[in-house]
């Protein structure tokens, strides 16, 4: 995959034709981005065609993504009902919402197109336990799903509270459906926006205050428009930090920064109202990072017009593990193109204040 196959790619994202080599390094580098369903629906709108098996591999991906999307609208339907009756302070975040809701007046991505692996919902950290009760209520286990034995291995108190002091994550809450094409579905609380338990509390808890429900294709308690593209702002940023994630390229998924394109190019957005909440929480270097990212790889004059007052170097790179930090020696569209991203980093004292 080469830098103008890339930009091809980034243009039929943004609607515009190019022209686009058929092979299976196209298809390997969609998949792996999870913007397959995306591509192929907004190639298919620009009557781009491709060869026989790459179209076949691409609209099946479509439509099992649709699929996936309509049986899951069902179980976030059940369980935002579930949190709205219950009255608990949370918002759903991310994928949930954008399938779902409006933003701007209009969907941002239509059934397929974007697909979730799981459900996230956002709470304060004294929320936890209300919409945990909540969930076990409608069935849901900590633990993890078996996919050999296609059962869910419950977790111990003791995995539990490790995740939660280690991740700023609560243990998954699981259930298995009898879908043979999503057999579980898995649904995350999360009280943390960065790296450690109790980082950004105070903006946390200003964005669960800020949500309110909408009624979309499923009526869905989310945050309000500008939270919510901050808030896959700071997730994104999260995900460049953590070590674990960049083994695996989590900081590299194209369908993230697709959700932040696709969020400023929707109108939803009040940007004075963003500049407020960002100086008054010291946000700056961090949502100036991800906004060069998604500058970087979208070229659109338009959203470099917009956020180019945010300025911000990438994070180091932090392995809490083995107490080691390392930088980049490259730049994101080269991390995005590159097959191991660890070749690219320099590993650096740990206590250097540099970021």
């Amino acid at each position: 995959m080469t830098k103008e196959d890339l930009f091809g790619i980034i243009s039929v994202l943004k609607g515009e034709y190019a022209t686009i080599k058929n092979d299976r390094t196209l298809l390997g580098f969609l998949l792996l981005n999870r913007i397959g369903g995306l591509f192929y629906k907004r190639a298919e709108m620009l009557k781009i065609n491709f060869l026989p098996k790459v179209d076949k591999l691409l609209r099946d991906t479509f439509f099992a993504q649709k699929r996936r999307v309509e049986f899951m609208r069902g179980e976030i339907g059940t369980i935002s009902d579930a949190l709205i009756k219950s009255s608990a302070e949370c918002a759903f975040l991310k994928g949930s919402a954008l399938t779902n809701l409006k933003f701007g007046g209009q969907n941002i991505y239509s059934d397929g197109e974007r697909v979730s692996n799981d459900i996230d919902i956002l709470v304060k950290p004294d929320g936890i336990k209300e919409t945990g009760d909540v969930l076990t209520a409608l069935g849901y286990v900590q633990g993890r799903y078996d996919r050999v034995r296609n059962e869910i291995e419950s977790f111990s108190r003791v995995e539990i509270l490790k995740r939660r002091m280690t991740r700023g994550e609560v243990a998954p809450y699981i259930k298995l459906t009898g879908n043979a094409e999503c057999p579980f579905i898995e649904v995350d609380i999360n009280f943390s926006l960065g790296n450690t338990p109790h980082e950004d509390t105070e903006i946390l808890c200003e964005m669960v205050d800020s949500a309110s429900v909408s009624y979309g294709k499923i009526p869905l308690k989310t945050l309000h428009s500008e939270y919510f593209f901050l808030h896959l702002l700071l997730h994104q940023y999260k995900e460049c930090e953590l070590y674990f994630s960049i083994v695996r390229q989590k900081d590299t998924d194209l369908y993230k920064l697709a959700d932040i394109y696709y969020f400023i190019k929707s109108g939803a957005l009040d940007w004075a109202k963003i500049d407020n909440i960002v100086s008054k929480h010291s946000l700056e270097s961090k949502v100036g990072a991800v906004l060069a990212q998604v500058r970087e790889i979208f070229h659109d004059k338009e959203l470099t017009e917009l956020t180019k007052k945010y300025v911000g170097v990438q994070p180091q790179v932090i392995d809490y593990g083995t107490k080691r930090k390392f930088r980049w020696n490259a730049g994101y569209s080269e991390r995005v193109l590159q097959g191991d991203p660890l070749t690219m980093l320099e590993e650096v004292p740990y206590d250097t204040d540099e970021k």
